[in-house]
């Protein structure tokens, strides 16, 4: 067989389209842990002087053909091939999921045909510029009932391939990390609301400047130190129930609470708890205290 080029078998997948259109031109030589396992090429490449395919190129091809169904039943986003015409030709099981429709009855249907729209239309036109371009395309949209997806069109000897994956739960927590940001954003803003964050053993983890000013400390002064420590000493034993309710059940809790300053000054106000969950499990807890209406008149006085 002709001097082939070698490629991985991550490569070949990422790039299946283009490595089949390479090997209508020379074998191809797909690796796995760089070393050779399988040749792509032309079936005139593995003909013998009979004309027909000898074993080799048969067992070959037969498992190359096993690897690609293997590739399409384990992959996780929905795969469709189509052709010139951006007629279906092929999809796996993630794709009929994905879509509510059963493979036989999506092949020969278009984009147009068996998607929602607006993404119809986009991946109608993405295909058709891939097509002309033989570039790949890469996109995210909103579609199948407020879902988001992240889809990439690429380049096939005979037309494309469109790869779709479900960015929905993503998406979500780009919008809560968005959303939480703002609020830490505004609660440092706040004038007298202190944020003090919690370990799972009730001990400081980090304060911020409204705790630092009202209380007198540095923030080196209470960093693994105890939260209570800074608690006024009647309602230690109240408090330290709490934190562990808060820990334990998961769930927020909201009570009076009197910190106590640098120099011993008791300042009355309100705490509000809530446990840091990760996965089903708290970890920690972000407290927020709250000067009462007097105490806040009286620092301002002062």
């Amino acid at each position: 067989m002709p001097d082939r080029v070698a490629v991985s078998s991550a490569d070949f997948i990422r790039n299946i389209g283009f490595w089949q259109g390479e090997a209508l031109r020379r074998p191809i030589s797909i690796t796995h842990h760089g070393r050779e396992r399988l040749v792509l090429a032309t079936p005139e490449a593995f003909r013998t002087d009979t004309g027909q395919p000898s074993e080799e190129a048969e067992a070959a091809m037969s498992a190359l053909r096993a690897d690609f169904a293997a590739m399409l039943t384990n992959l996780d986003d929905a795969y469709f091939a189509f052709d010139g015409r951006q007629v279906v030709t092929d999809c796996n099981a993630i794709s009929e999921a994905f879509i509510g429709r059963a493979a036989a009855d999506m092949r020969g249907m278009t984009a147009l045909e068996i998607m929602p729209q607006p993404l119809a239309s986009m991946i109608h036109d993405r295909i058709a510029r891939v097509l002309r371009s033989r570039k790949s395309e890469s996109f995210e949209a909103s579609a199948f009932d407020g879902r988001r997806v992240e889809a990439r069109v690429f380049p096939m000897a005979g037309g494309a391939a469109l790869l779709m994956h479900n960015m929905t739960e993503v998406s979500t927590l780009r919008r809560e990390v968005e959303r939480a940001r703002a609020l830490d954003a505004a609660l440092h803003a706040h004038a007298t609301a202190a944020a003090i964050r919690l370990d799972a053993r009730s001990r400081i983890e980090a304060v911020d400047d409204v705790f630092c000013r009202v209380s007198g400390f540095r923030r080196d002064d209470v960093l693994g130190h105890r939260f209570l420590d800074v608690i006024a000493p009647m309602q230690r034993r109240e408090i330290g129930e709490l934190l562990e309710r808060v820990l334990r059940e998961g769930i927020t809790h909201e009570t009076p609470l009197t910190l106590v300053a640098k120099h011993g000054a008791e300042m009355p106000g309100q705490l509000t708890v809530a446990p840091i969950i990760s996965d089903a499990s708290a970890h920690g807890a972000q407290a927020i205290w709250s000067p009462t209406a007097g105490q806040h008149e009286g620092q301002r006085a002062a």
